[in-house]
């Protein structure tokens, strides 16, 4: 029998607050394009924090965006864009505050 992978997350779901920023400008900050569920691409990658078939974490200027799925490979990375293949099953966006000093 086929085990079936499912990532659950040990933080509570909360609503994202933008930290007063519009919409634009959290846009701004990134691009995804996805296709299907085959393939995702972030243009704003900082770089890739974990890495399993079955789950990938990046991270962003300002949070980061986990991929779960089946077979997940990195199909390429160029300066700040990634290209991400493979049967993507949920995405999940953490944006952390910027604290004030």
């Amino acid at each position: 029998m086929k085990k079936e992978f499912k990532f659950v997350s040990g933080k509570e779901k909360e609503k994202i607050n933008l930290f007063g920023k519009s919409e634009e400008e959290i846009l701004s900050e990134v691009r995804m394009e996805i296709t299907s569920n085959t393939e995702f691409t972030l243009e704003g990658c900082m770089g890739v924090l974990e890495f399993t078939q079955n789950y990938i974490k990046l991270n962003l200027k300002k949070g980061n965006i986990t991929l779960c799925g089946k077979n997940l490979d990195i199909n390429g990375f160029e300066q700040d864009s990634i290209t991400v293949k493979g049967i993507i099953d949920s995405i999940e966006f953490c944006i952390s505050e910027r604290k004030n000093v």
